[in-house]
């Protein structure tokens, strides 16, 4: 199955789930809107998202699938690893609860005291969250190795459905109920996919864990560093005023939708491609990034041109003011640049990562990191939750460049082409500006397709047709 029919299927997995969390947020904004609750719980989920980021898009499984892949004795090296990471979260989660101010200022340093002593009580209630989301990014990267891409993609929904109860439970209990919510979701996540568990023999062993150990740490930084970005994004919004981190968290929830679906999807495919057939690195490369920027190149000028109307449908209900709107969009317009860049970037990181090669990923996010920590001081600061998403985006661009003038590998001809066709298929729908936003997406979509069709009809004939 081709990389570009794997990436179809682990998107519309992915695209269910992210209509979910859509739809969580939209609750989010009517029954809180822009709120210090709402803060403290961004800040007390944001230890274990940013874990569930690093295990179950990152290190984990770029550290995970091409070990795994070659081991014959798959029985013992998996027991090691879960022996080995249950120790360590085991001490993680023992630090969290003797010392969670430590955490709650890592994310919200500039949070009013409010915000961070209700922070403190949630954090005691999403913590262990931590260890299922180990053990199902375990569990997600076995399928993957196995060329299984859509259920696990599938089973974050369940984590946005436990949510959701909870926020329609939080007329009687409060920001306590989605947080219960988000813990119970992450359980949740893990049964769904513990059947692979019972193919494996388990053994009482750490044999494989100092190689994987080895294998992982580099990875584990480079995924680490490159969640930093979200860490000094959170803390920049928390100096401003209350609900800006909010305002962050409202805007990427559309700037993560094409991402997830597109970026990661196509990175999480290539990661098990490349591990299994090395020797063809440099075609999946190539079929990687044209897959990437043909999904995202259009996802960008849709969400640019677009933002203000989206965001209003969406989350302008409730406690939601105009006023929340008009920075919210301004927000997901300086998110979107960023888009493209890293696509690219996620695709080119989980290649090097799939043959081993970690040092080029890890010198990539300490570029990005840094970037955006000066770019965050410089317009962060200046600008608020607009300058600090602005300085994300260029952040990415910079990482992404680094990237490619290192592979040299890059399609420049397909690249120009996909930006002409999003270029028309935004001029197409201007005409068509006072309908609503919902059908000017369908009519900019079919516009895309008919010019894609047209460009590449090869390509796609070829995608749809391979054997490899």
């Amino acid at each position: 199955m081709s990389i570009f029919v794997s990436s179809i299927l682990f998107s519309t997995a992915t695209f269910f789930s992210r209509i979910l969390g859509l739809f969580r947020d939209i609750l989010f904004a009517k029954y809180f809107g822009v709120s210090y609750q709402l803060d403290a719980y961004f800040i007390a989920i944001m230890f274990p998202f940013f874990l569930r980021k690093v295990f179950g898009e990152g290190a984990m499984s770029s550290a995970f699938v091409p070990l795994y892949s070659e081991k014959e004795n798959k029985d013992m090296f998996l027991s090691s690893i879960i022996n080995g990471f249950s120790i360590i979260i085991f001490l993680l989660l023992l630090f969290t609860y003797l010392f969670p101010a430590a955490f709650i200022n890592l994310f919200g340093a500039g949070a009013s005291i409010q915000t961070k002593e209700l922070s403190k009580k949630l954090l005691l209630i999403t913590a262990p969250a931590i260890y299922f989301i180990f053990l199902w990014s375990i569990l997600y990267s076995i399928l993957n190795t196995k060329d299984k891409f859509f259920w696990p993609a599938l089973t974050p929904s369940l984590s946005n459905i436990a949510i959701i109860i909870g926020i329609f439970l939080s007329k009687k209990y409060g920001i306590l109920a989605p947080t219960f919510g988000f813990l119970f979701g992450s359980i949740l996540m893990f049964l769904s996919l513990i059947k692979s568990f019972f193919s494996h023999k388990y053994y009482f062993t750490l044999k494989y864990f100092p190689e994987f150990i080895k294998y992982f740490i580099p990875t584990f930084f480079t995924m680490t560093i490159s969640q930093v970005n979200t860490v000094v994004d959170m803390n920049v919004s928390s100096f401003f005023s209350e609900g800006s981190i909010s305002y962050l968290q409202y805007a990427s929830r559309f700037y993560m939708l094409p991402y997830g679906l597109f970026a990661v999807s196509v990175s999480t495919v290539v990661l098990s491609k490349i591990s299994n057939e090395k020797h063809l690195f440099k075609n999946y490369v190539n079929d990687a990034l044209k897959s990437t920027l043909v999904l995202t190149i259009p996802s960008t000028f849709g969400l640019i041109y677009l933002s203000f109307e989206i965001i209003k449908f969406f989350y302008q209900h409730g406690q939601f003011s105009a006023y929340d709107t008009a920075i919210t969009s301004k927000v997901l317009i300086a998110y979107s640049l960023g888009l493209p860049f890293y696509g690219i970037y996620s695709t080119l990181s989980r290649s090097f990562h799939a043959i081993k090669n970690t040092k080029i990923p890890f010198y990539a996010t300490l570029i990005v990191s840094f970037s955006n920590i000066i770019l965050d001081l410089i317009f962060g600061m200046k600008w608020g939750p607009i300058g600090v998403a602005f300085a994300t985006s260029i952040a990415g661009i910079i990482g992404a460049m680094y990237l490619i003038l290192y592979i040299k590998i890059f399609p420049i001809k397909d690249c120009l082409k996909i930006l002409l066709n999003s270029l028309i298929m935004t001029l197409g729908i201007i005409p068509f500006k006072n309908l609503h936003f919902l059908i000017q997406i369908i009519i900019a979509v079919i516009i895309y397709l008919l010019l894609s069709t047209i460009f590449y009809k090869e390509l796609i004939w070829r995608y749809l047709n391979a054997k490899r």
